[in-house]
């Protein structure tokens, strides 16, 4: 097992959980990697029922959560829409899902991260409920609710569909279509063009040549300015074509948006949405996709993440918070568990809920809300510092 230090962070974490849930199993060894304050709500048994639990992705700023908090609103609408339907859960994913996905402040349908190129931008979406009926998009451009083409795939024989395939299904249902690109996503996108070209001999992009695997159609930039000129021009055609996107203000780069719902029958489901890391070559796909890597719902509950793809599938983060889901863990310590080998440089973000509770962790801010038949609750309200 990898030991590293703790460090000084933010983490807005809410637990909802039953006073007895911890009298029937063992308890999870505390994580090694991190230090983490909490802010717990004990709650009655009796009073466990529909709830949503919605983030706006690892590094996006608690101040922000007033997107999660209108989507978890929006997602509850359709809860009570459906009440009683086999398919609420994934119904009031969805609605939540696409909340997200139409503000461009998160990463994810506008706003989504450009790739490498300063053009392009690659979208994955997947979604998942408790009969384990998944479906999951990857790679697709220019398509403003890239989770009802996963939830299209959820109805069909296949599991996942990717690039040209799946925006063909997206052409045939009809699914609205625009320019996903914002003055925000090109801020984030110089912002790693400078690290791109100032990161130190040791970092991961230093010691890969990213320029002999360059696959987009425009040639590779040798310099910091040739890569800005590359986005400059990506920006001028955008204009040109009066499909500037909304103005908004650059900040520290978002992640996966996801939600986790519980309805009052006890039925669960999960859903997400990226638009990916910026620095990305043509292709790249992360954990969003991935059955039990970035998400993953069954009868015992349901868990979706955030953070560094690649590090959410070589630790199949989901898959293991539901296995401890399963085995009757409170979500918190499930989380904290499944999380420990992920590095503070990583990052991740995890919200989870089962019949024991609800829990949101993060490695760092992450902006988060969640909605009950009684009350609502939002990162910024909970957030907790600590001190060096």
């Amino acid at each position: 097992m990898r030991h590293r230090s703790p460090w000084p962070w933010v983490l807005s974490l809410v637990a909802l959980a039953a006073c007895h849930a911890t009298s029937s199993v063992g308890e999870v060894p505390a994580p090694t990697t991190h230090e983490r304050s909490v802010e717990r709500l004990e709650a009655d048994p009796a009073r466990v029922g529909p709830l949503i639990l919605a983030h706006g992705g690892q590094g996006s700023p608690a101040s922000r959560s007033d997107g999660p908090a209108a989507a978890v609103e929006r997602g509850f609408e359709q809860l009570e829409h459906h009440a009683g339907d086999q398919r609420a859960a994934v119904a009031a994913a969805i609605a939540t899902i696409e909340l997200l996905e139409d503000d461009p402040r998160f990463n994810a349908g506008t706003g989504a991260n450009l790739r490498l190129d300063g053009v392009s931008i690659e979208a994955d979406a997947a979604i998942m409920d408790d009969r384990e009926r998944f479906g999951a998009v990857a790679g697709i451009a220019g398509i403003r609710h890239p989770i009802r083409v996963a939830e299209a795939v959820a109805d069909s024989p296949h599991l996942l569909l990717v690039g040209d395939g799946a925006q063909k299904i997206a052409a045939t249902l009809g699914l609205e279509t625009r320019d996903l690109a914002t003055p925000q996503a090109r801020a984030k996108l110089e912002r790693g063009y400078a690290r791109l070209f100032s990161e130190p001999a040791d970092g991961p992009w230093a010691q890969w040549d990213w320029r002999a695997h360059w696959n987009f159609e425009t040639p590779a930039p040798a310099s910091l300015d040739e890569a800005m000129a590359l986005l400059r021009a990506a920006e001028l055609a955008a204009a040109d074509d009066g499909e500037s996107g909304p103005q908004v203000t650059p900040d520290q780069t978002q992640d996966t948006v996801g939600v986790v719902v519980r309805t009052a029958q006890g039925r669960y489901a999960a859903a997400l949405s990226t638009g990916g890391t910026t620095l990305a070559i043509h292709g790249r796909v992360g954990d969003v996709p991935i059955l039990g890597a970035g998400l993953y719902a069954g009868p015992d509950g349901a868990v979706a993440a955030t953070g560094k793809g690649e590090a959410i599938i070589r630790e199949r983060v989901a898959a293991r918070v539901y296995d401890l889901l399963a085995r009757g863990h409170l979500p918190k310590d499930a989380i904290n568990a499944a999380i420990r080998e992920i590095s503070p440089e990583e990052g991740v973000g995890v919200i989870a809920v089962s019949q024991q509770g609800w829990s949101a962790v993060a490695t760092s801010q992450m902006a988060w809300a969640a909605r009950d038949r009684d009350q609502r609750h939002r990162a910024d309200t909970f957030i907790q510092h600590r001190d060096r």
